[in-house]
């Protein structure tokens, strides 16, 4: 017989009772709940058809698109007809069959799901529809025309005693040394699948090393079972003090949001709160972005971006990516959805009806996560923000990124040429800091790429190398001559004769010549 949580077990129980009054059921749970489980249960004790959307999609695979719901709801008829209760697992897989261009029905699966509860309430029967929350699926609007005695059943989702019992049933007697109670606390959002995983690996670093304390079991959640959607290894490794000039603003951000969202046992009694909407605003190129690659290395596993790489195209699409971020955020919790360039994102054609979901969405965390998802913002500008996102609370703590001033510049061509050969550690970061006057980080690191290319260079074409102070000031005047360029192309002064002069105008030129003649008469 198989052994089910507390929560599949209460779930169960209420299935029980309800096949014997309803003939039609309606089993909803989450993903990885233990519906599929809580039917075996049910087929072992009570007997009946189980069968799953796989069944009913092949069905109808072949048939044309006007008449797809016929299959379904033969088969249906024919389960029925033999046996007493027939149960459809993953019925909202049927919801996702294809449909014909041009050719959409809502309520395409009611009227003959409808039709099969009505035969099975006139012969005393039972249907049990089993499924992830598929009532708001606009391809099933059933309930306006739900048949008299139709029930729901939901399974709740799991807590700690459901926790302790996975860590019994699959650990044995090495559950003894995992406190569910506190693992449950780090990590509620685990789901059934993410639970008998963790006992595994549990397990198997038991038989490895012969220990396995909550640091370790914290850290199998954060690396192995909860999911980024962002590839790690793919994200610049950056810590927090590799940010120098950050540290006041790191400070706040790691008191704030990071520190609450540790859960530090010293600190339960506190009821630590991470902010719930932060704002990182500051000109381009000051760091915002590298404080989310820090924050995303930090928070490992719980860190979750929404940012350009999310096509706005098509409408339905764009939402529904947004939405599976903010939902597997809230599964994963403590975590953090870092929303870069927000400012940007909200003047796109999606503004209006994303500043809503984002509203609805920042005013509902509390209640569903229990204030364990934080939402980063970052803009260049917060003039381009919603106002009532930004008010009522809703962004709690505003961070400033500004330019990095002289001593701060100086730190950080010191730290990018740290792990370069020794020539390069010669350079006088006092002098390169002093004529980076205006330069922000983003332009700090590119100094440091053109010194090494330009040296590099030199060595390939078989050049002397020159000093590493000339090869900084060459890169130094690039970047500064490139910002230039992007100031006039942002004020609409950009002209091509203002570009192949160096940057000047035709004043500074003449201004130039006649230096250069002047010169010229002295010398003779």
């Amino acid at each position: 017989m198989r052994t089910l949580s507390p929560a599949q077990q209460s779930a169960y129980a209420r299935v029980r009772e309800a096949i014997d009054v309803a003939p039609l059921v309606m089993l909803e749970g989450a993903p990885g709940s233990g519906k599929t489980l809580t039917i075996h249960r049910l087929i072992e004790e009570v007997g009946g058809l189980r069968l799953d959307g796989r069944d009913l999609t092949r069905a109808a695979s072949g048939t044309a698109h006007p008449c797809i719901e016929e299959p379904v709801h033969a088969l249906l008829e024919n389960a029925l007809r033999d046996h007493d209760l027939v149960i459809v697992d993953d019925f909202h897989e049927v919801l996702k069959m294809p449909r014909a261009p041009g050719y959409d029905r809502p309520g395409l699966m009611a009227a003959p799901v409808l039709d099969v509860v009505d035969s099975a309430r006139k012969q005393g029967k039972c249907l049990v529809l089993a499924g992830e929350s598929f009532w708001m699926n606009p391809q099933f609007h059933m309930a306006p025309s739900l048949p008299p005695r139709a029930l729901t059943v939901v399974i709740r989702s799991l807590d700690a005693r459901d926790f302790a019992f996975f860590f019994e049933t699959h650990l044995g007697a090495l559950a003894r040394k995992i406190d569910a109670e506190r693992i449950f606390q780090y990590s509620p959002g685990l789901n059934v699948y993410q639970l008998q995983r963790l006992c595994r690996l549990i397990e198997t670093l038991l038989e490895r090393d012969g220990t396995c304390d909550e640091a370790a079991v914290r850290e199998i959640i954060d690396t192995r079972l909860s999911r980024t959607n962002l590839h790690l290894n793919e994200v610049a490794n950056i810590t927090f003090a590799d940010l120098k000039g950050f540290e006041p603003l790191i400070d706040k951000l790691t008191t704030f949001v990071v520190n609450p969202l540790r859960q530090d046992p010293r600190f339960e009694t506190l009821g630590l709160k991470p902010k719930r909407g932060v704002l990182l605003y500051g000109p381009p190129g000051t760091g915002k972005t590298s404080i989310g690659r820090a924050l995303a290395h930090q928070m490992k596993g719980r860190f979750f971006m929404i940012d350009g790489t999310i096509p706005p195209e098509p409408a339905g699409a764009f939402f529904a990516r947004i939405k599976q971020v903010f939902e597997a955020a809230k599964a994963a919790t403590p975590s953090v959805i870092f929303i870069d360039d927000a400012d940007v994102l909200f003047q796109s054609d999606r503004s209006t009806s994303l500043n809503r979901y984002l509203l609805t969405m920042l005013d509902g965390l509390e209640s569903q996560t229990a204030g364990k998802v934080a939402v980063i913002m970052t803009a260049m500008d917060p003039n381009h923000m919603p106002p009532p996102l930004l008010r009522s609370g809703r962004v709690e703590l505003w961070l400033e990124t500004k330019l990095p001033a002289t001593g701060t510049r100086a730190e950080m061509i010191a730290a990018h040429v740290r792990s370069l050969p020794a020539e390069f550690r010669e350079c006088d970061t006092d002098v390169i800091a002093a004529l980076t006057k205006g330069f922000n980080a983003a332009d700090m690191r590119r100094i440091v790429g053109d010194v090494k290319a330009l040296y590099a260079a030199d060595v390939i074409e078989g050049r002397k190398p020159g000093s590493i102070d000339r090869y900084f000031a060459a890169a130094v005047a690039a970047v500064r001559r490139n910002k230039q360029m992007l100031s006039l192309a942002e004020g609409g002064k950009f002209d091509f004769n203002t570009a192949s002069a160096g940057g000047r105008s035709e004043a500074e030129r003449k201004k130039s010549r006649l230096r250069d003649e002047a010169n010229s008469c002295a010398g003779e």
